[in-house]
């Protein structure tokens, strides 16, 4: 019996886990029509229902992920097994709303080329999920300002900014405590002041030549941006107003 068990568990192995959501937004994608490929053959994961997709039994060969969900611009993702938890294989997909297909808002694109880009993210330092209070360092235990008691922290990626500097650091949440406490995955490298904006962080697209893409939702309110990259090993920070994009570049 025991034998069995053993088997039926090997048998049932989780291969990937991908979660899809609207980088605009931070809503789940949910959509029945998505489809996949890895290295340009079909692979069917099964709906799991907010957002998670999930390959069973399908092994661990690395190779190139696209994923294709009407409304948005094909998400292509390298799927590293090296990289991934061998328990739980996770990717987290942020896909870009398409200017071609009207989907809720209309959108205000930002884009360009720059040598040597590696990554691009930001913030909207208007729309803050809550506030920082104060930090153990001791057990990465930070103390947040919450809006309401009831609320939680839905995402894992967010921003601590420092308005003062222009700035951001990028928080990863380990694990989310009572009391409006969260443990961070790594120590923090700064000192912030109490009452700090965390926000959401909202996911770029970057090209192996450099080109870049970064789309906001258009609600016809102000559109600026806190935008964070990496040119090589060297982190910087932009301030981007979507709705005066003329002669703005990253640089």
């Amino acid at each position: 019996m025991s034998s069995n068990v053993e088997e039926g568990l090997i048998r049932n192995r989780l291969d990937l886990l991908m979660s899809l959501q609207d980088t605009t937004t931070g809503i789940v994608v949910d959509d029945l029509s998505v489809n996949f490929t890895l290295d340009g053959k079909p692979v069917h994961p099964l709906n799991r229902g907010n957002g998670n997709f999930i390959l069973i039994n399908a092994g661990r060969e690395n190779g190139l992920m696209r994923i294709d969900v009407y409304g948005y611009d094909p998400y292509e993702v390298e799927i590293d097994y090296e990289q991934l938890d061998p328990r739980m294989p996770a990717v987290e997909v942020f896909l870009i709303p398409s200017e071609n297909v009207r989907r809720g808002e209309g959108v205000l694109t930002f884009s360009g080329n720059l040598p040597g880009l590696e990554s691009l993210e930001a913030i909207n330092l208007d729309k803050p999920v809550c506030s920082f209070r104060e930090y153990d360092p001791k057990h990465r235990v930070m103390t947040l300002f919450m809006p309401n008691r009831r609320m939680e922290l839905v995402h894992t990626h967010y921003g601590l900014a420092n308005v003062r500097d222009g700035t951001y650091e990028t928080i990863e949440v380990d694990k989310e405590l009572p009391n409006g406490r969260i443990r961070t995955k790594e120590l923090l490298s700064q000192e912030f002041p109490q009452n700090a904006p965390l926000c959401r962080i909202l996911h770029g697209r970057v090209s192996r030549n450099g080109d870049y893409l970064f789309r906001v939702r258009n609600s016809g309110k102000d559109a600026v941006y806190l935008m964070k990259y990496k040119v090589g090993s060297t982190v910087k920070f932009k301030t981007v107003d979507f709705h005066q994009l003329d002669e703005t570049k990253l640089d």
